[in-house]
């Protein structure tokens, strides 16, 4: 069952039937479905928002005749999300998400109970995020054929929210895993969301540690399953940084995505910055939402002064960070 197969099977029937009802062609490039209380639900096709009518119809303006969802239905709905066990899922919740059976993220948005000035638990929620993750077999070819010469090189995959860097990633990890560069690379994949692997194909030659915090999986990775590259997604706080610093003193490889407005943004990006500055990865590839469009940032060229200004503003922020502490 994929994944918006799977969705559907727990909606409520009146919605699993108007979804169903979409033309297949618009329904298999739905890559979210955000449900809020009492509100007309909104589906994404690729970069554009819909509201449905109770006939089936996708429109792009809102209406009394849109579908909404009434409190029974939604807490029913998060009940079935949650496999009927609140507390077994509240430590992701406080996090801001549900991971479905089906491996899948939900975005939830919820009232904090706090404890100690720190949440200790959510209450009432309001809207749900359907993220509808999809396999796109193959789409990293075309970039790995670009970026993989002679040797096996470490990676930055950046861009928007929603614009495929997951994706890529689970492909990336599936060719390289399955003997694509002539040879079976070990890979692990840190899957602290159970986002990239979960029901999909990420190759013969792939160990996952599913459910670890990522800096957490990263060690044990380079622990215990000697990788010759670790893929984890959305790399994001000084503790994970520090982790791909010591997989690289280990002679471990990395493909790791982080979040990135524009290009523009890279001199000032405080994750993309100090990843750089290691001198370890050979690349940026920089994705653009919902098309094959990508660009590559070569970091290796000693005359690339783009790499010289990162360089610059990654002492200008470890210096900031060190009058802070």
């Amino acid at each position: 069952m994929d994944n918006l197969s799977y969705f559907i099977s727990v909606f409520p029937e009146y919605l699993s039937n108007v979804i169903l009802s979409i033309d297949n062609s618009l329904k298999e490039n739905i890559n979210e479905i955000r449900i809020r209380l009492n509100k007309p639900i909104i589906i994404y096709i690729r970069d554009c928002a819909y509201f449905l009518n109770c006939n089936g119809k996708l429109t792009d303006s809102w209406s009394k005749e849109c579908v909404c969802i009434n409190k029974t239905d939604f807490d029913l709905l998060c009940d079935k999300l949650c496999n009927n066990s609140y507390h077994t899922n509240m430590q992701t919740m406080v996090d801001g998400y549900i991971t479905a059976k089906n491996g899948s993220r939900v975005g939830i948005a919820s009232t904090a109970v706090i404890k100690d000035n720190s949440v200790y638990s959510i209450r009432d929620i309001t809207s749900l995020n359907i993220r509808i993750a999809h396999s796109c077999n193959d789409c990293s070819k075309k970039i790995i054929d670009e970026i993989c010469n002679d040797k096996l090189p470490s990676i930055i995959v950046a861009g928007k929210p929603g614009c495929g860097k997951t994706t890529f990633l689970r492909d990336y990890a599936r060719l390289i895993s399955n003997g694509y560069l002539k040879k079976y690379i070990k890979v692990s994949i840190v899957d602290e969301r159970k986002e990239i692997a979960s029901v999909f194909d990420v190759g013969v030659n792939t160990d996952v540690l599913s459910g670890f915090e990522k800096s957490k999986g990263m060690e044990i990775a380079v622990r215990t399953l000697s990788p010759d590259l670790i893929i984890c997604d959305e790399i994001g706080n000084t503790k994970e940084l520090m982790s791909v610093k010591n997989g690289f003193l280990n002679g471990v490889k990395f493909a790791v995505s982080v979040h990135l407005g524009s290009e523009n943004e890279i001199s000032k990006n405080s994750i993309i910055v100090p990843l750089i500055a290691t001198g370890q990865f050979d690349c940026i590839v920089l994705l653009e939402s919902y098309t094959d469009k990508y660009k590559i940032i070569n970091l290796t060229e000693k005359d690339n002064e783009n790499h010289r200004n990162i360089n610059d503003n990654y002492f200008h922020f470890i210096n900031r960070c060190n009058c802070c502490s």
